[in-house]
């Protein structure tokens, strides 16, 4: 056997080694958080109905790492719930808000919009608060 031979034999020893130790079962591991989304608006109003108008491009929830977009849900008494792929996450939106009283107001969330200020979804349940501005009230 030539030291070609050797030398070829013992990498591979060594990464298949390295392989099989290296390995760790992730059968309690999930891939996917549980989100609980809260808006929140200057004033504290409560919102009854909201939900993100898609009509606009400006409004999206993208997954940083696999380029994935989620929808976002419609938020009931300022919260809203979805199960998304752990990730890093931009968010931006405008919706209508609905209140109480019957009003309703446009509101816009794009604090989550340029990766510095990305969420980062890594648990297995998130709660995300959601700074709100109005935009025509």
């Amino acid at each position: 056997m030539n030291s070609i031979t050797r030398i070829f034999i013992l990498m591979f020893s060594l990464v298949a080694a390295g392989m099989n130790s290296s390995c760790e079962k992730n059968e309690d591991q999930n891939i996917y958080s549980f989100v609980t989304l809260k808006g929140v608006l200057p004033d504290g109003r409560q919102i009854v109905r909201m939900e993100a108008n898609y009509d606009l491009a400006s409004t999206f929830m993208r997954n940083l790492n696999n380029r994935l977009e989620y929808q976002l849900p419609i938020f009931t008494n300022n919260e809203a719930s979805m199960v998304v792929q752990k990730g890093v996450y931009l968010v931006s939106f405008d919706a209508t808000a609905t209140f109480p009283d019957g009003s309703s107001a446009r509101v816009r969330s794009a604090e989550h919009v340029a990766p510095k200020n990305a969420l980062f979804l890594m648990n297995d349940k998130d709660t995300v608060t959601l700074n709100l501005k109005y935009l025509n009230y």
